[in-house]
């Protein structure tokens, strides 16, 4: 089995215990590494779902393909992990997929680079839009094809990423009563 060790996560080529044969069929075409955490090597019940991460090529293909070939037709969540000292790829983008009739979820993890960017879901869900947009506004990572990438939280003019571990904790500007 080949494993590669990144921070506490494991990735493997084989897919993880509960993951199931329609998400492994429709994955196949794709170079996933699998994901295990050491904490959680089996994912019942400790509130861990298996994941996987994949090319930023793929990532719409990814899950389009869940979508289509394993009714995964929710997006549960979507968001980001900064790991600034990670080099060339700060970022963890990450989608949560969900099948609602089989209560299944797959954790789909992409990486990029800072400045560069993730292809959009907005063609494939709804709610990618909001979410993504939220990305954007916490850690500055862009989607590529997104319809109105713009700030929701912060002004427009916010100069800063409040996400990023390397954001000043009290921020740019201090602010008296």
């Amino acid at each position: 089995m080949d494993r590669v060790t990144q921070s506490c996560m494991v990735y493997t080529d084989e897919a993880p215990e509960g993951v199931s044969d329609a998400v492994k069929t429709a994955l196949k075409p794709f170079e996933v590494k699998w994901s295990v955490h050491p904490e959680h090597p089996t994912f019942g019940g400790h509130g861990g779902w298996p994941g996987c991460l994949v090319s930023n090529e793929d990532w719409p293909k990814v899950f389009a393909a869940l979508k289509d070939e394993a009714n995964f037709e929710y997006l549960v969540d979507h968001t980001a992990v900064d790991y600034p000292d990670r080099k060339p790829e700060r970022f963890t983008v990450l989608g949560l997929a969900q099948n609602l009739e089989t209560q299944e979820r797959l954790m789909v993890r992409t990486r990029v680079a800072e400045g560069g960017a993730v292809p959009t879901l907005t063609h494939l869900w709804m709610s990618a839009d909001w979410a993504e947009r939220e990305t954007f506004d916490m850690f500055g990572i862009r989607f590529a094809g997104h319809p109105e990438l713009t700030r929701i939280y912060m002004p427009q003019d916010f100069d800063g990423w409040p996400l990023r571990r390397d954001f000043p904790m009290q921020g740019h500007n201090r602010f008296r009563d």
